[in-house]
């Protein structure tokens, strides 16, 4: 009975010389070689490999010296981080020592102790040459005052400015030249185009100089919205198209302000009498002192007639009070009952009150309530239990289905 190796294509006429052939080390080669899907190699040939093999590192192991490790790359990148350290320290080495060897041309005695332990060196003049510019940056920034770094900011947005006149777009970019024949043509294209609304229309009157003004404030750099300031009129326009700012702000008293030189409302001052004390005149009698409750009516009559006329102008009507200019307000008669209430204050509840007040109002509620509040937290408990138990059995059973898709595929 014969006994093959199909790995390596032998013939053996006993089952031990198979065996023992299997546990030999060019057969585990040749099994490799197989799963690698390459051909078997012949017994001679793979002795050469291991001969040459074996050479190799005994050559590695008489070059390395005795007792040395051999370095992961944890090492090598720890050695490296060494050697890159030591060189920085080196280069601010080379740094202090020019600056000392500069102070010490230039009479500077006072040093600390940690650099008169070491000795000063000449510098170099590459040394030189990295120290001195941001010397004489620094210096030269200390002899600016302020008045001049002013002006200095001045003179360069005056170079940057550019001429923006009020039949331009104010939003546009200058390479499509939007350019109008009247200011209210340039006003109607900024409306429908990038929403510009300029309030209180009616009363404006000089629409030319206000444009006028918007475009001297971007060409200067600044936004007309919040007042940032850019490098130059193309970064204040980038500005205000992401930020969405090409509006004029008018809310607070500052901002109504600053454009209230184009405006003209006097046509409103005519709606107002020439003094609120002469119409409250004819029901005089009508009136009573709030702040004092009565008590000082008859003196504050008196002291309104010896105010000056300017004092007397300032008093002013709201609604039925009268308000004076110390301060005191005059009611009306007919609401006297309210005035004379003597209301709690109005309290601000913090968080931990308001939980304590809304506990205590739980009790307040009817028989017939708490059956509803009863019937609604059992609905909702069986609600909750039914619907935990549906999960628990689509989790169980989900792989179970016949058709099986997953819902990520989908």
């Amino acid at each position: 009975m014969i006994f093959t190796c199909n790995t390596c294509g032998l013939n053996f006429p006993t089952a031990e010389d198979q065996r023992s052939h299997m546990k030999s080390d060019w057969h585990r080669y040749n099994l490799k070689r197989r799963v690698a899907q390459l051909p078997p190699i012949e017994e001679d040939l793979f002795n050469t490999k291991v001969a040459s093999l074996t050479i190799d590192d005994e050559n590695t192991i008489a070059v390395k010296p005795k007792g040395e490790k051999q370095l992961t790359k944890k090492d090598q990148r720890r050695k490296e981080k060494e050697a890159i350290q030591e060189k920085k320290r080196q280069i601010l080495e080379v740094a202090r020592q020019a600056m000392l060897a500069k102070m010490k041309e230039e009479g500077i005695t006072e040093v600390t102790p940690e650099v008169t332990d070491k000795e000063v060196v000449e510098p170099t003049e590459e040394t030189v040459e990295q120290v001195l510019p941001t010397e004489e940056a620094s210096n030269s920034n200390e002899e600016l005052t302020e008045e001049q770094e002013a002006d200095k900011i001045l003179q360069e947005k005056m170079k940057n400015k550019i001429e923006i006149t009020p039949t331009t777009c104010l939003f546009s970019q200058p390479k499509y030249n939007k350019v109008f024949d009247t200011v209210d043509e340039n006003i109607d294209h900024m409306f429908k185009n990038f929403g510009l609304y300029i309030p209180e229309k009616t009363y404006l009157v000089d629409k030319e100089g206000l444009i006028g003004y918007l475009g001297e404030k971007i060409s200067f750099g600044f936004c007309i919205a919040c007042n940032y300031q850019g490098r130059n009129a193309e970064a204040a326009r980038e500005h205000m198209k992401q930020k969405r700012h090409m509006r004029i702000p008018y809310e607070s008293e500052d901002e109504k302000l600053e454009i209230s030189q184009f405006y003209d409302f006097s046509s409103t001052y005519a709606d107002v009498p020439a003094s609120p004390a002469a119409a409250g005149e004819s029901d005089e009698d009508q009136w009573e002192d709030v702040s004092d409750e009565g008590e000082g009516a008859e003196d504050d009559e008196d002291d309104e007639d010896d105010l000056p006329p300017a004092d007397q102008d300032a008093i002013y009507q709201n609604g039925l009070e009268l308000v004076l200019p110390s301060g005191a307000v005059i009611g009306h008669r007919s609401m006297a009952r309210y005035y004379r209430q003597n209301l709690a204050p109005e309290r601000i509840l913090s968080e931990g009150q308001g939980t304590v007040i809304a506990a205590e109002t739980r009790h307040m509620l009817s028989v017939r309530d708490r059956q509803e509040l009863a019937t609604q937290k059992r609905v909702w408990s069986r609600e909750k239990k039914r619907s935990d138990v549906n999960d628990r059995r689509a989790a169980k059973f989900i792989n179970q289905q016949e058709h099986y898709r997953d819902q990520l595929l989908q």
